[in-house]
């Protein structure tokens, strides 16, 4: 296989052969039983951060700095909320978000934090809900919703909806009071909002929220600086 795939998709055939050996053992070993879905979502995340991890090298090795990608800025009198999820397996999961006006100012934060849900897809549909909660805990209106999940981003724009059509209903069904649009960011352009999944999972669970000041600066900075 070396021989006659391209590097690209060997590197690709190794992370799915391993992600379904882990998988696997999980379920055999300790009872813990995984989704297909959710394990193709941890390929795509473990080849997107690879491809980060080799131009930052790619960069270095020319002698510059680490090329560092920033998230796009929202359209003039827009806001954009970063939705993300965090995952404990076994024990739970959340769903965060995090609003941020055009100049890159932070407004306000918040994380859903469920209990004995720990699928990664689910989560980060209900982390596309969590954020609607937030900009009406706002008070805002035309929003940029970016999530790092693209099959979520899919099933929020498609009309058959995915597998989490009864979470994307209701989406949809609280989203027609407001104007908003779906987009795809990676992750390396969403680190504020995902470093607050993980933190929201040391919290109890149910919903939190912080507005105005973030709960820690030292995770969540006060400004950052968007790509126009």
């Amino acid at each position: 296989l070396m021989e006659s795939l391209s590097h690209d998709q060997f590197v690709l055939l190794a992370v799915t052969l391993w992600a379904i050996w882990t998988a696997r053992r999980k379920e055999i070993h300790k009872g813990i039983f995984q989704t297909p879905q959710a394990t193709t979502d941890f390929v795509r995340r473990f080849i997107a951060e690879l491809e980060v991890l080799e131009n930052r090298t790619e960069s270095t090795a020319r002698g510059g700095p680490p090329a560092q990608i920033r998230p796009r800025a929202p359209p003039a009198g827009w806001f954009k909320i970063h939705v993300d999820a965090g995952v404990r397996t076994g024990r739970g999961g959340s769903a965060a978000a995090i609003c941020r006006d055009q100049q890159g100012n932070y407004l306000g934060s918040s994380a859903l934090v469920i209990a004995g849900v720990d699928d990664p897809a689910i989560l980060e549909t209900i982390a596309c809900h969590e954020e609607l909660a937030l900009a009406e805990d706002l008070n805002l209106n035309n929003l940029i919703i970016a999530s790092d999940a693209k099959q979520v981003v899919s099933d929020n724009s498609v009309s058959h909806m995915g597998r989490n059509a009864a979470i994307i209903q209701e989406i949809r069904s609280r989203a027609s009071s407001f104007v908003c649009n779906f987009m795809f960011e990676g992750r390396a352009a969403n680190r504020d909002v995902h470093k607050l999944a993980k933190y929201s999972l040391s919290l109890g669970p149910g919903r939190h929220i912080w507005l105005g000041q973030p709960q820690a600066t030292t995770c969540i900075p006060r400004v950052v600086d968007f790509d126009e």
